[in-house]
């Protein structure tokens, strides 16, 4: 055990501040190509990082458990931040057609908000 603390302090002081700042995977992750699959892994990795961080006492192997699986929950909630962004474009255009009485553009934008915001509302249930 104490060398497994050594040997995560040693990689950590060997690793300069250029390198801190850039993205390493040391881990494999799984990812979030779509907003179902991305509400899965976090449902899923949730659990296990639920279960982890409930201990009352986290040893060294189980901090590394948490970092492993941050990997694919980062990846799934840069997910949900695009589909967010994507969803805040289509209300904003829903919003500003119903000022200006533009059918057209409400029931185009108004469907994508909907589907978008039903994929994360209701969620198919995960594989």
């Amino acid at each position: 055990m104490k060398k497994l603390i050594f040997a995560l302090t040693a990689m950590l002081v060997m690793i300069s501040p250029s390198q801190a700042e850039e993205k390493y995977n040391h881990f494999p992750a799984l990812e979030s190509p779509d907003t179902a699959t991305a509400l899965c892994n976090i449902r899923n990795f949730n659990e296990k990082l639920n279960a982890l961080t409930s201990k009352k006492t986290l040893t060294a192997e189980d901090m590394v458990k948490v970092h492993e699986l941050t990997y694919t929950l980062e990846n799934a909630v840069m997910r949900l931040q695009q589909d967010l962004d994507a969803i805040a474009v289509d209300l904003e255009k829903v919003h500003k057609a119903s000022e200006q009485l533009d059918a057209a553009t409400i029931k185009d934008s108004g469907e994508k908000y909907l589907t978008a915001t039903g994929l994360i509302l209701d969620p198919k249930s995960c594989q």
